[in-house]
C-alpha cells in the first residue's frame, strides 16, 4: 500500500511535565506516545541543517526511563545505529522477519524514511505487531532522537522517496548469459540452460534465465537495433520468451542506452545530449545519449523496445550502461540541459521511467552498472560493481539492501573458482540477487549444485545495522561525490569487487512460531579457530543449540557463547543457533542453509500426546532431513541418532508443502 508522502519538516517532541508523558508528532500524527521516570534537565534541541531536520531530547538522573510505544508504517523494522558494537565482534547483521536482537537501537519506518533512535544509556527495542514497537532507553544520560526523511537526506540519496515504490518481497535468483559465453551467446544455448535450470534448479527457487549481450542486430539505430536480433536468434525475441515462460521460468533479457549510429544523430540533433556547436555528444562506451528530456526522442528510439520487451513477456529487464548516459553523455552536455530547464539527473530518470512505464510495475528492472543513486524509487535493484561476482559490494551498501533497491553482487559463476558454495552462501545471508552464469552443460551435473541448491530462495532480508561495515563508499556519496571525469572507470561510490570482507555474517530469523539465528563464517583465506559470544551477537542470555548445516555437525548446548572450528580458505560454516527448550524441538532441516528460514512453514508441540509437529515446503526427490533434539524424550517412529541428535527423514514425491508429525515417548 502507498502511503501519503510525509512533510517535509521536523517532528514536534510535546512533553508533558506534570504527567511525566513525551509524545513525539510528526505528520499530524501521534509516532510516539510515552512517559519518563526518574528524568531532570528535559532538553528539547534541534538541529536544522539545510533539508536535514533532527530533533531530540535529552535528559539525565539516577535510574532515568523514557518509555513507550513508537507507531509506523507497515514497512518498519528495529535496527542498530551504534557502531560501537563493531569493536567487540565485526559483524554483518540482517534479519528476516522482526528482529528482537538486543544489539538495536532504533527503529527505521521505511514508508515514511523515518529513523526513531535511543541515544546514550541503554535502548531496548520490541515489536509488538506490524507497524507498532515499544521502545525502553534508560541510564544516567540518555535521550531519543528522530530523523524524518533519514536516507533521502542524512544519506543523500536525494531521489529515495519509498512512500510512492514499494519493494518487492520475492526472491530473485537465476541465469545470466553474460559471464558464460560473454557476446557469444546463442538462440540454442540460452534454450539449453533453461532446460537444465527447469530440470535441476527450479523447484529450489530459481526461476528466471536472462539472455545478455549477444543477440541484437548490431547495427542501425533504436528500435530496430534492439529488436531485429542477429543471426544466432533465427527465431527473434518473442519466440525466445514464450520458450522459456514454456519450461515455466521468467524470461529476461539485458538492454543498453548506447548508439552508434551516426546518421541518425544527423537527422535528429536535437534527439540527442549536445554540445555546446549544437551536435550530438559522442562519449566513451555510450556513443551518443538520448536526450532524457526530449520526449520525442524518447518515444522513438526507446519507448518501442521497453514496449516490445512487456509485449513479448519479458519478466526481467536489465537496463545496461546507464553510468554512461549520466557520466559520458549527460555530465559533459551540463550546459545545454540547463538551457532546456533541466538536469543530468532528472535527464537520467526521465529516460529510465519509460522503461518502468512501458514494462509496467510487475516486471524487475535490474539497473547497471555502478551504485546509482538516481534510479532509486525506479529500479528494483542495481548492480553495485563493474563486472565478475563481487563480495564487497554487498558488504559496503548492506545498509541499502531490500531498503532503497536489491542488491546485485553481479553474475555468480560457480565453475572454475572453487567458490560454488562459499558465494551462493553470501548472497543468501545478504538478502541480494543470486544470478548464476556457467555454461548449459555445468548445470547438468547436479553434484556441483548443493552450494546454489540450498543458497535459494533469497530470504528478503532487512539490515540489521543502517550504518555499513565498511563505510568508506556511503561516506563519499554522503559528501556529494560523483564521477565527474566519466564513468569509464569505478568511481568514488562504486562498490569494490574484491575490496574489504567480513567473514561474519549474521540473518536473525523469526517466525510466529520460533525464533533463532543463523551465523555464517566466510572463509576467503584459511581461519583459525574463533570464539563466538552470544552476547555479541545481541542474544539474551541463556543456553543455546548449535548446529553446522554444510559439514552436518552438532556442536551441542552451551551457554555464552561457542568456540567457531577453523577453516579451510573457500569454505563457509552456517551455524543454526536455537535457544534450548525443555521439550523436543528442530535443530536443523536441510532444505536451506537458514535451516528453516523458507522451509518451515509452521511448527507445533502438543504436550498432551507428545507430538511434534509442521508443514514444511519441500523439493521432489531431495530428501528433507529434520534434525531434532530429544531433551528427555525418544521418537517411537523409525528415525537415525546423528551426533546425538535423532533425523527423521522426509521423501517427497513432488514439490510443495508436507505435512509431517514426530511422535516422542517419554524416556523410562
Amino acid at each position: 500500500m502507498l502511503l501519503p508522502a510525509p512533510p517535509n519538516a521536523p517532528a514536534e517532541i510535546r512533553i508533558d511535565r506534570r504527567r511525566q508523558a513525551i509524545e513525539i508528532r510528526y505528520g499530524n500524527l501521534d509516532r510516539f506516545v510515552g512517559r519518563y521516570r526518574r528524568c531532570s534537565d528535559l532538553a528539547v534541541i534541534s538541529d536544522r541543517q539545510a533539508d536535514r531536520f533532527p530533533v531530540h531530547l535529552t535528559a539525565s538522573g539516577r535510574g532515568a526511563v523514557i518509555e513507550g510505544t513508537f507507531y509506523t508504517s507497515d514497512q518498519a523494522f528495529a535496527t542498530d545505529t551504534n557502531r560501537t558494537h563493531l569493536e567487540r565482534f565485526r559483524v554483518v547483521r540482517n534479519s528476516d522477519g522482526p528482529s528482537y536482537s538486543l544489539l538495536n537501537t532504533a527503529v527505521y519506518d521505511r514508508g515514511q524514511d523515518f529513523l526513531l533512535e535511543g541515544l546514550s544509556g541503554t535502548t531496548t527495542i520490541e515489536p509488538l505487531a506490524p507497524g507498532k514497537f515499544k521502545v525502553v532507553i534508560r541510564g544516567p544520560q540518555i535521550g531519543i532522537q528522530v530523523t524524518p526523511h533519514y536516507y533521502q537526506a542524512f544519506k543523500n540519496i536525494r531521489f529515495f522517496e519509498p512512500w510512492k515504490h514499494p519493494l518487492t518481497h520475492e526472491s530473485k535468483a537465476g541465469w545470466c548469459s553474460w559471464w558464460a559465453y560473454r557476446d557469444g551467446i546463442d538462440e540454442q544455448s540460452t534454450l539449453a540452460a533453461a532446460a537444465a535450470f527447469a530440470k535441476n534448479l527450479k523447484d529450489f527457487g530459481f526461476d528466471t534465465i536472462q539472455l545478455d549481450d549477444g543477440y541484437e542486430s548490431a547495427k542501425g539505430a533504436p528500435p530496430d537495433f534492439w529488436l531485429k536480433t542477429n543471426d544466432k536468434f533465427p527465431h527473434g525475441l518473442g519466440y525466445l520468451a514464450k520458450s522459456i515462460a514454456g519450461m515455466g521460468l521468467k524470461p529476461g533479457i539485458w538492454v543498453g542506452t548506447q548508439i552508434f549510429d551516426e546518421p541518425i544523430t544527423e537527422a535528429h540533433p536535437d534527439w540527442f545530449a549536445r554540445d555546446a556547436d549544437g551536435k550530438a555528444h559522442k562519449g566513451p562506451w555510450i556513443g551518443y545519449g538520448v536526450d532524457g528530456s526530449n520526449p520525442a526522442a524518447l518515444d522513438a528510439l526507446f519507448r518501442p523496445v521497453f514496449k516490445a520487451f512487456h509485449d513479448d513477456g519479458f519478466q526481467y529487464v536489465k537496463v545496461d550502461s546507464l553510468r554512461h548516459l549520466l557520466y559520458d553523455a549527460y555530465y559533459p552536455c551540463r550546459a545545454q540541459l540547463a538551457a532546456e530547464g533541466t538536469t543530468p539527473e532528472l535527464a537520467f530518470r526521465k529516460y529510465l521511467s519509460v522503461a518502468r512505464q512501458e514494462l509496467g510495475s510487475k516486471t524487475y528492472l535490474l539497473a547497471c552498472w555502478g551504485v546509482l543513486p538516481e534510479a532509486a524509487g525506479i529500479a528494483d535493484a542495481c548492480r553495485l560493481g563493474t563486472d565478475g561476482f563481487g563480495p564487497s559490494t554487498l558488504l559496503q551498501y548492506n545498509s541499502w539492501n531490500n531498503v532503497v533497491w536489491r542488491n546485485d553482487p553481479d553474475h555468480v559463476d560457480i565453475n572454475g573458482e572453487g567458490e560454488d558454495i562459499i558465494r551462493p552462501t553470501l548472497v543468501s545471508m545478504a538478502g541480494g540477487q543470486l544470478l548464476l552464469s556457467d555454461k548449459a552443460e555445468f548445470y547438468r551435473n547436479t553434484a556441483r549444485l548443493e552450494g546454489a541448491r540450498r543458497a535459494a530462495p533469497i530470504p528478503f532480508t532487512l539490515p540489521g545495522q543502517l550504518y555499513d561495515i565498511d563505510p568508506t563508499k556511503t561516506a563519499n556519496l554522503i559528501d556529494g561525490l560523483r564521477n565527474q571525469n566519466g564513468g569509464s572507470q569505478p568511481g568514488p561510490i562504486d562498490a569494490d569487487q574484491r575490496g574489504p570482507e567480513c567473514q561474519w555474517w549474521q540473518l536473525d530469523v523469526s517466525r510466529p512460531f520460533e525464533r533463532w539465528t543463523v551465523l555464517a563464517r566466510l572463509a576467503w583465506r584459511d581461519l583459525p579457530e574463533a570464539r563466538v559470544r552470544f552476547s555479541d551477537l545481541g542474544l539474551p542470555n541463556r543456553r543455546y543449540a548449535v548446529y553446522e548445516f554444510w559439514s552436518h555437525r552438532y556442536l551441542g548446548e552451551f551457554s555464552g557463547g561457542f568456540a567457531a572450528p577453523a577453516q579451510a580458505a573457500k569454505q563457509p560454516s552456517v551455524y543454526a543457533i536455537r535457544p534450548v527448550l525443555d521439550r523436543p524441538q528442530i535443530i536443523s532441516t536441510s532444505r536451506h542453509i537458514t535451516q528453516g528460514g523458507p522451509d518451515l512453514v509452521k511448527v507445533a508441540w502438543d504436550p498432551d500426546q507428545l507430538i511434534l509437529s509442521g508443514v514444511s515446503r519441500v523439493v521432489a526427490n531431495d530428501p528433507y532431513k529434520i534434525a531434532v533434539r530429544d531433551a528427555g524424550y525418544e521418537v517411537v517412529d523409525h528415525h537415525d541418532q546423528v551426533n546425538g541428535l535423532s533425523v527423521i527423514t522426509l521423501s517427497p514425491p513432488r514439490t510443495g508443502t508436507e505435512a509431517w508429525s514426530i511422535q516422542f515417548r517419554r524416556k523410562s
